[in-house]
C-alpha cells in the first residue's frame, strides 16, 4: 500500500491512541521514514482528523536534536496521515520491561536529553502533554527522540478539550491536570518525574483499579519514598519533580537538565555520558633499575631483567677492581652476562670478519676445483686415443685426417692405423 503513489508502507511498529505508526519507504526521495496514519475507525472523524492536523503542525514547528523531525502531512479518503523521521532502536518503555530498575548513570542522560528537548518544545510555545517511556526513544549511540505530539497544545491554540476531559495518559499526569487545568510546561516535567521514579524503583508511583483512581492519587496521595539504596541528591530531585505544587518542581527543562549533570560527572551539555579513562603504561623495569641503587650485600640474589640489558651496563669489577660493598645496579644479572653465549674473548668483535673470510675461501677453492675439471675433460676421450682437428687447407671449414688415416684417428705410436674400419663421424661448424 502506497500513500499518494509515494509512501509504501512496510510494517507496523507501534499503535497509539489515535493512530498506528508504520515503518514506510519513501520512494521520491529512496528513503525509510515513519508514517503514523489515523486509525481506521476514526476515519472519516472530523475532531480526530482536525486533531492530526494538530499535531503536524505542532510538530513541524520544532527543530532540535532529541525530538523527531516531521517531514510531511497529508491526506487521503478521509483520512490523514505524517510522515515523520525514522528512529533506528526502541522506546523506553520496551527497555524498562528488560531492565525494570537502570543505573543511574545509564538514566540520567537519558533524562536530561528529555528535559533539553522539551526545553526546546516548551520555547517554542507547544506543551507536549504526554511525557512517558512510550513516546522517548533511544536512538543509536544512546541518543534520545522524543515523539507523538498527539495531544500537545500550542500557544493561543484553540483548546479542543471538552469541560472535565482530561487529556493524556493516566499514570504519568500530573496533579493539575488531574483537576482539569491547563497543562504547562511544569506539567512536562511532572510526568518525566515520573518516569525517572519508575526507572530508579521498578514500579510507578501511583496505581489504581482504573484510570480515575490512578488520577485522584496523583492529587491527593503523598508520593512513596524512594528506596535508601538510591543516591539522597538523585532522590532529592525526583521528590522535587513530583511536587504537588508546580513551584516546587524545576522552573524549566534547561534548569532539570542542568541539576542533571551534576549527579554525573562527565556528562557533557548534549546529555550523553562519556566516559574516560587515563591511558597508563606499564613501569619501564630497565628505567628503574638504572635509577635505583642501594648498597650490595651477602643476601643479593638479584633476578634477571626483563630483557637483556645494554652491554654499557656491564659489570666492571674485575676490571676496575671495585671493593665490596660498592653500589651497583640490583637487576643487572652479570653472572647471566659472562655465561651466556659463545665464549670468543677479545676476538668477539671478528667473529662476523672471520666468518665472511672463510666462506670466501671456501668459494674460490670451489671455484678452482671445478675449473680444473672442466678443462681437464674439454680433451681426453678415452686412452690412447686423441680426436686431431685441424682446418682446412682451402679454407672450406672441412676437416681432412692427418698421416693416411682415413678417420683422422691415430694410434699410440703415432701411425696411421690403415686396417681400422672408417669412422662415419661429421664434425660440422657451430
Amino acid at each position: 500500500m502506497a500513500l499518494d503513489g509515494r509512501y509504501r508502507l512496510i510494517k507496523p511498529i507501534a499503535t497509539g491512541g489515535m493512530g498506528e505508526v508504520w515503518e514506510a519507504h519513501d520512494d521520491a526521495l529512496a528513503r525509510p521514514v515513519a508514517v503514523k496514519v489515523l486509525k481506521e475507525e476514526f476515519a472519516g472523524d472530523p475532531g480526530f482528523l482536525e486533531r492530526f492536523r494538530t499535531e503536524a503542525r505542532n510538530s513541524a514547528s520544532l527543530h532540535h536534536q532529541s525530538i523527531a523531525q516531521l517531514f510531511d502531512y497529508g491526506e487521503q479518503e478521509g483520512s490523514g496521515y505524517l510522515v515523520m523521521e525514522l528512529v533506528v532502536g526502541e522506546p523506553l518503555s520496551d527497555l524498562l520491561e528488560r531492565e525494570p530498575v537502570l543505573h543511574p548513570r545509564r538514566l540520567l542522560p537519558i533524562l536530561a536529553q528529555t528535559s533539553r528537548a522539551l526545553h526546546a518544545a516548551h520555547t517554542a510555545g507547544v506543551v507536549h502533554r504526554d511525557v512517558k517511556p512510550g513516546n522517548i526513544l533511544l536512538g543509536r549511540g544512546g541518543r534520545v527522540k522524543i515523539t507523538d505530539f498527539g495531544v500537545s497544545l500550542a500557544r493561543n491554540q484553540i483548546t479542543m478539550t471538552a469541560t472535565g476531559m482530561v487529556m493524556g495518559t493516566a499514570q504519568y499526569l500530573s496533579p493539575e491536570q488531574a483537576v482539569g487545568k491547563a497543562a504547562t510546561p511544569l506539567s512536562d516535567l511532572y510526568s518525566l518525574g515520573v518516569v525517572a521514579y519508575e526507572a530508579l524503583v521498578g514500579h510507578r508511583p501511583f496505581t489504581g483499579p482504573t484510570a480515575v483512581d490512578i488520577a485522584v492519587a496523583h492529587v491527593n496521595n503523598a508520593v512513596p519514598p524512594l528506596p535508601s539504596s538510591v543516591d539522597k541528591p538523585l532522590a532529592a530531585l525526583v521528590m522535587r519533580l513530583l511536587s504537588k505544587d508546580p513551584a516546587q518542581r524545576p522552573q524549566s527543562g534547561e534548569e532539570l537538565a542542568e541539576l542533571l549533570d551534576r549527579l554525573v560527572p562527565r556528562t557533557p551539555p548534549s546529555g550523553i555520558a562519556v566516559v574516560r579513562s587515563k591511558v597508563s603504561r606499564p613501569p619501564d623495569t630497565f628505567a628503574t633499575a638504572a635509577a635505583t641503587v642501594r648498597p650490595l650485600d651477602a643476601s643479593d640474589d638479584p633476578a634477571p631483567p626483563t630483557y637483556p640489558p645494554r652491554r654499557t651496563r656491564r659489570d666492571e669489577q674485575g676490571r676496575t677492581g671495585r671493593a665490596a660493598g660498592t653500589p651497583r645496579h640490583v637487576n643487572v644479572n652479570v653472572t647471566a652476562l659472562r655465561t651466556t653465549g659463545p665464549r670468543l674473548g677479545r676476538f668477539a668483535r671478528f667473529r662476523w670478519p672471520l666468518l665472511g673470510l672463510l666462506l670466501l675461501l671456501v668459494a674460490l677453492l670451489g671455484a678452482a676445483l671445478a675449473d680444473r675439471i672442466t678443462g681437464a675433460g674439454g680433451t681426453t676421450t678415452s686412452p690412447g686415443v686423441v680426436l686431431a682437428h685441424s682446418p682446412s687447407p682451402n679454407g672450406d671449414g672441412s676437416q681432412y685426417p692427418h698421416r693416411g688415416s682415413p678417420d683422422g684417428m691415430i694410434s699410440g705410436d703415432g701411425r696411421g692405423d690403415t686396417l681400422a674400419r672408417p669412422l662415419t663421424t661429421e664434425v660440422k661448424d657451430a
